[in-house]
């Protein structure tokens, strides 16, 4: 372990102006599930299960439970059972009678979900079993959040940030949604004086939760002070503009990526923590962001070194932005709408024909990469046309079974550099 400065450092005459923006933006963000809506799809839910011999509780956790949560956040949600758990075939044959629609199997995942959309509301649903970690860090983040309003302001930014340059998703190899909150809530510990205070350190009563996410029993401690009403307002003064300024020139500028690690767990002022001391071997160059109670779980572990230089990229022109007065428009402008995009690996006897006739509802283009692995990527023309899509996840195209991610741009713009992509236009976009 070594020191750090974390100090959040903006030019005096670009804090005012700043500050005003953001809280203009954020007043104005109007986002949110009206709690009936939530209530009426976790009946209908535990319903369901309990119809199936499998009666539980389900739980939001993620953004709809952190603080952090925006216009276009999922709804995670998990089944917490104690007996047999319901099969997700099973489950998602009763969805489309329940008034959900858009019904995504993701059974090959380290944590298998079933994806689906509220017909009435239009939120799109995560569905998962046993997410007791998951609820777990939600309560955390959602106790940093009523610590300080500015853990959840300057959260919310840089999820919106991130998400319109297209950095969220390890299918990208960049970071997900949760990955930011760490560094948000890391960022601020470190700061003198602190924003927030480490709640994990200043809990002395143990709470093990056992885990068998990796195959074994695992046991971790997910203890954190919850009582956060008593906690004295921060010492700490400067505004959200000041604070997002250097939030951007730390992690682009200061901080020792090839040495150091993002650690909630033991973030504190000016504490930088040896990333190789931790449990999760790593090397210089894989960025290290520790779970705050899965330990054996480094977030960016799957963020490539493309991902790494893009998000690096962005901070910095962001951090260039507003040190000489720009705005936070100029660093997160609304701009157009991005393509939608999905992409998926395909034997040698998958044709393009099969492809386009398989996908032609919405599809504007696909885009086949013949490299190693022989990618292709699907662009459609709307959000509601990829869910449509996602819908055929592991199903089959010849003898190919389809395993179907969500992506961006990103990855057809490396797959352009490591070989020939053809594109093929479909009978809309010619017409």
């Amino acid at each position: 372990r070594g020191w750090i400065d974390a100090e959040a450092v903006a030019p005096r005459n670009v804090r005012s102006p700043l500050q005003s923006e953001i809280e203009q933006y954020l007043t104005k963000d109007d986002s949110y599930l009206e709690d009936d809506a939530i209530k009426t799809i976790l009946a209908k839910l535990e319903r369901a299960t309990s119809s199936l011999g499998c009666p539980g509780v389900v739980k939001v956790f993620g953004s709809f439970a952190n603080g952090f949560k925006g216009s276009r956040s999922d709804l995670d949600l998990t089944l917490c059972c104690s007996g047999d758990r319901p099969s997700f075939e099973s489950l998602a044959a009763l969805l489309p009678d329940l008034g959900f629609e858009y019904i995504v199997k993701v059974s090959q995942a380290q944590t298998p979900l079933l994806k689906f959309t509220d017909r009435q509301s239009g939120m799109e649903i995560d569905f998962c079993i046993s997410q007791d970690l998951g609820v777990r860090n939600s309560l955390l983040m959602d106790c940093y959040c009523r610590c300080d309003v500015r853990v959840v302001q300057l959260g919310r930014l840089v999820k919106c940030w991130a998400k319109r340059h297209q950095l969220v998703g390890t299918s990208d190899g960049c970071l997900n949604s949760y990955a930011y909150l760490l560094l948000t809530v890391f960022y601020l510990q470190l700061q003198r004086p602190p924003v927030v205070p480490n709640l994990q350190v200043l809990a002395t009563d143990p709470k093990p939760l056992h885990d068998r996410k990796w195959g074994c029993d695992d046991v971790w401690d997910t203890k954190f002070v919850e009582d956060v009403a008593s906690f004295p307002p921060s010492e700490n003064t400067m505004d959200i503009g000041e604070l997002l300024t250097g939030f951007f020139r730390f992690f682009s500028d200061r901080f020792d990526w090839r040495a150091h690690s993002v650690c909630v767990r033991l973030g504190q002022v000016g504490l930088a923590i040896d990333k190789f001391s931790l449990a999760t071997t790593t090397d210089s160059d894989q960025w290290y962001i520790e779970d705050p109670f899965d330990l054996k779980h480094n977030l960016a572990g799957k963020c490539t070194r493309e991902g790494r230089q893009r998000i690096l990229r962005e901070m910095q022109s962001a951090w260039n932005t507003l040190k000489n007065g720009g705005t936070w428009r100029e660093v997160c402008p609304e701009g157009e709408s991005q393509p939608f995009f999905l992409k998926c690996n395909i034997s040698k006897q998958v044709t393009p024909e099969a492809l386009l006739d398989t996908f032609q509802d919405g599809l504007l283009r696909l885009h086949v990469a013949y490299n190693r692995t022989r990618q292709v990527f699907f662009e459609f023309d709307s959000a509601s046309a990829r869910r449509k899509a996602h819908a055929k996840n592991e199903s089959f195209v010849d003898d190919c079974q389809m395993h179907l991610l969500l992506c961006s741009g990103h990855g057809l713009v490396e797959a352009r550099r490591e070989g020939v992509v053809t594109t093929f236009e479909t009978a809309r976009v010619l017409q």
